[in-house]
């Protein structure tokens, strides 16, 4: 079969997207197969096979045909959402292993990990995983504690990605501030976002809300912007295209964690909303302001206030080449464990 690509496709999830788009700029297209949750979209925007992924015997053979095993990007390994989506991904690195053993964790952000059945399954069976690369080193930390030694320190893949127009054209002399939200508990993410636009824009910029993961966040952008008249980006029909989009901004404040990457790849200083520590770990990658989960409403105007864009931008210059010199790597060592010699 060739190489199997896993991970959280065909979710309109732009972040894990962009990872895969990024994957597929120097793996032969021919040769992947995609498990994907909507196979005919993965299909469509990508020109790969897909198999659906819920569709275990399916799964199972997919991966004993296959040559390698790449999961690409992203959080997988963590018991945050559920333990069932651990236990999946755990399923298929098991299943690959005892397949061939070419099993590739490419630029991952592992954890939370917050059972002890979780630290302890992940370990075992990561401790026989041949390429083991973290995007941050507090992934790195996480692996050490559960007695995983050896991952190297990348960086998230969609610092590789290459850009592609925007889907959109944006009013060419508006000062574009983009706003990446999403839902998190019981946290007023709309109430304090929709201030923050109405704010931004009483300042004389223009709101642009970005939903990441179309599922969960346009519905929520729709409505921050009926009670604050900011605008909401129509989605893309590939995940460049939002490089495009970050281009234009003169800032980004996020929370999701692939909004800020997006935007500080493109250039725009960020502002981070810290609901989770991979958010808290970008932002030490690149230096950028945090705003606390439960500081949302008494903090973010004042976030916002205090920031120090065109300092930040010149912090980007300094960082952001290095982390895409990182993806870059990352990218020649997986194209040479899969295409070059076994």
């Amino acid at each position: 079969m060739g190489i199997l690509i896993a991970g959280y496709y065909g979710y309109r999830n732009w972040g894990d997207e962009g990872s895969l788009a990024t994957l597929l700029q120097v793996l032969p297209r021919e040769a992947v197969c995609v498990l994907s949750g909507d196979p005919a979209f993965t299909e469509a925007i990508y020109g790969v096979r897909a198999l659906p992924r819920t569709e275990l015997r399916a799964v199972r053979r997919a991966v004993r045909e296959s040559d390698a095993l790449i999961f690409g990007g992203g959080s997988l390994l963590q018991d945050a959402t559920s333990l069932r989506s651990l236990l999946y991904y755990l399923a298929l690195i098991r299943w690959g292993l005892q397949a061939h053993g070419r099993v590739l964790l490419v630029g991952q952000g592992v954890g939370p990990l917050r059972r002890g059945v979780s630290r302890r399954l992940t370990a075992n069976l990561l401790r026989r995983v041949p390429f083991l690369s973290v995007r941050d080193a507090d992934t790195a930390r996480l692996l050490e504690q559960i007695g995983v030694r050896g991952a190297t320190v990348d960086a998230d893949l969609t610092w590789a990605l290459e850009p592609q127009p925007s889907q959109v054209e944006l009013e060419a002399h508006a000062r574009w501030v983009g706003v990446a939200p999403r839902l998190w508990k019981d946290a007023p993410v709309q109430q304090a976002f929709a201030s923050l636009c109405r704010a931004m824009q009483a300042d004389g910029y223009r709101a642009l809300l970005i939903p990441m993961q179309e599922s969960q966040d346009r519905a929520l952008c729709e409505a921050i912007a009926a009670e604050s008249g900011a605008q909401t980006l129509p989605p893309p029909q590939h995940p460049a295209q939002l490089l495009g989009v970050m281009a234009r901004l003169e800032a980004m404040i996020a929370m999701r964690l692939h909004g800020a990457i997006f935007a500080a790849s493109a250039g725009a200083p960020v502002l981070c909303v810290a609901y989770d520590p991979k958010v808290d770990a970008l932002a030490a990658q690149i230096d950028a302001p945090t705003v606390p989960l439960h500081a949302l409403q008494t903090e973010m105007l004042q976030a916002w206030e205090a920031f120090p864009r065109e300092t930040l931008r010149t912090r980007l210059q300094q960082t952001a080449p290095a982390l895409k010199s990182a993806a870059c790597g990352l990218l020649e060592r997986v194209l040479q464990v899969c295409i070059g010699s076994p």
